[in-house]
């Protein structure tokens, strides 16, 4: 079980969320993408992007295979744990924290942590000066935001070794005991502890504190059109586009407390393998399957629209709105919803390692801190955004603009943490008819502290073929306590 949590890690250690910008890696690393991405990169953006070709002679351009990622937390700032995450990416081992880097983990992940997670399949779209531009990509996205109270987290990693459980379950071999909870256990002493128990034993709602969890797991398959409404390029012209996409919901879950009042829902796909025991027997949408790797069938479906505007005047400076993912997500499988119950014993050793991901089986399964009852299904909104754009270009050389973002309702799961703000651009080298973009922003809000996207894009072939590598935050690479770990690419892009 914990395993099939790991490939979730794993695979949102591809992630780019850097102000909403999905799989388009050459955005990333500029830190603007409202009046930037064209072709099927625009879509979720601003499909109106899809009327304005980049490249006159190229009328088709495919990718696949397009990744992103982004992960904080003040807990990357402590090194012996960010080897821990850097282990993950580079082995797909995780290392078995000690008792030590159990507490810093908790101390850590008190605060805001999230990741995200963007992978391409496949995008394909066709752009004409008359018919316009009509693209579809098929991907799928992940989102993890959470600030956890310390007690709360404390819980997570230490589980029935928790101070709150005074009382512990001692098994010799011969007889089991109750002994007093201690800290510093002897390793061969722990592993004889088998429960813990509390005294004075507190509602859930208590424990978890003020905290938060908002995590999704999507597949989308998005398709879109725009294309010139009117005017001249060399004075004024009006873009307009549409899109719409059918959501796959693989994986829910929204958490929210006040220290009184507690709230929980979810719903995750049987490919996640979770044991919820008894309590699926009595759900009318449990859901029988066998754990997945790849494909994992879906608890929920929904839809979405995305609406944009593009103006340009002078051939050179562009203004740009947009609405997007305006719709709902509705959830008919595997739906539970947390019970406000006492928390009396606990039998679970807590996480043993850096994949927060583990946490969700931790508190969902039969075994786990929440108590659980079934639904027949649940509906939520889409985290819908408003964006705005400008920029300016400087002959054939450079690119350069501001992007604004600001989420509908930022308590909803996917949705950006807060307003988010941009500001970027790129440097264009030729090279014969090929060209090397050099891209530099900076960023903030949206959860995260101001940070330095950095990025490289090669196209040759005068657009045939095109490759790149960006990052969020270049800070990632050069510092030892930065609380970000991001990374973009992209290698199979190719237009005719």
């Amino acid at each position: 079980m914990k395993k099939i949590f790991t490939l979730i890690a794993l695979g949102m250690a591809f992630v780019s969320q850097a102000q909403n910008e999905f799989i388009a890696y050459p955005a990333t690393g500029k830190g603007v993408s409202s009046t930037f991405v064209t072709d099927y990169h625009c879509l979720g953006i601003n499909p109106a992007n899809l009327g304005i070709k980049a490249y006159e002679e190229k009328s088709v351009t495919m990718g696949t295979s397009e990744f992103g990622m982004s992960i904080y937390s003040e807990s990357l700032a402590k090194q012996d744990l960010r080897d821990n995450i850097w282990g993950v990416l580079k082995s797909g081992n995780l290392d078995t924290l000690s008792y030590e880097d159990k507490i810093a983990a908790a101390q850590g992940f008190a605060s805001d942590f999230a990741f995200n997670w963007d992978y391409n399949m496949f995008g394909i779209s066709y752009q004409n000066e008359k018919f316009g531009g009509i693209a579809f990509s098929l991907r799928s996205r992940a989102s993890w935001n959470s600030n956890f109270d310390e007690s709360f987290t404390e819980m997570l990693f230490q589980g029935k070794f928790s101070e709150y459980f005074d009382t512990l379950q001692y098994d010799t071999g011969i007889d089991t005991s109750n002994i007093e909870n201690y800290q510093n256990m002897r390793p061969d002493s722990a592993a004889n502890v088998i429960g813990g128990t509390a005294s004075f034993p507190n509602p859930i709602s208590q424990i978890v504190g003020d905290s938060y969890m908002r995590f999704s797991l999507n597949r989308e398959y998005h398709i879109g059109y725009g294309r010139k409404l009117f005017g001249a390029d060399s004075t004024f012209s009006l873009y307009a586009g549409v899109g719409a996409k059918y959501i796959q919901g693989i994986a829910m879950m929204d958490m929210t407390s006040d220290g009184s009042t507690y709230t929980m829902i979810s719903a995750l796909s049987p490919g996640f393998d979770l044991d919820y025991g008894a309590v699926a027997s009595g759900n009318p949408s449990a859901i029988a399957g066998q754990a997945q790797n790849f494909w994992r069938s879906s608890v929920g479906q929904g839809f979405g629209l995305d609406f944009g505007v593009h103006a340009t005047l002078f051939n050179s400076l562009h203004l740009a709105a947009s609405v997007t993912n305006i719709g709902s997500m509705t959830y008919t499988g595997n739906v539970y919803e947390g019970v406000d119950t006492l928390v009396v014993s606990y039998t679970n050793e807590g996480l043993e390692d850096m994949n927060i991901a583990n946490s969700v089986p931790e508190l969902l399964e039969e075994s786990g801190l929440f108590k659980l009852r079934g639904l027949e299904e649940t509906k939520i909104k889409l985290p819908g955004t408003i964006r705005f754009g400008a920029s300016l270009e400087l002959g054939k050389i450079a690119h350069f603009g501001i992007d604004l973002v600001s989420p509908f309702d930022r308590t909803l799961p996917g949705s950006i943490n807060g307003f988010a703000w941009g500001a970027g651009g790129d440097i264009v080298i030729p090279a014969g008819n090929s060209q090397i973009f050099i891209m530099l922003g900076v960023t903030g809000g949206g959860g995260y502290d101001v940070q330095v996207p950095l990025g490289v894009n090669f196209v040759l072939g005068g657009g045939a073929y095109e490759v790149g590598i960006a990052s969020r935050d270049a800070v990632t690479f050069f510092s030892q306590n930065s609380p970000t770990i991001s990374a973009a690419f992209g290698f199979a892009r190719v237009r005719f």
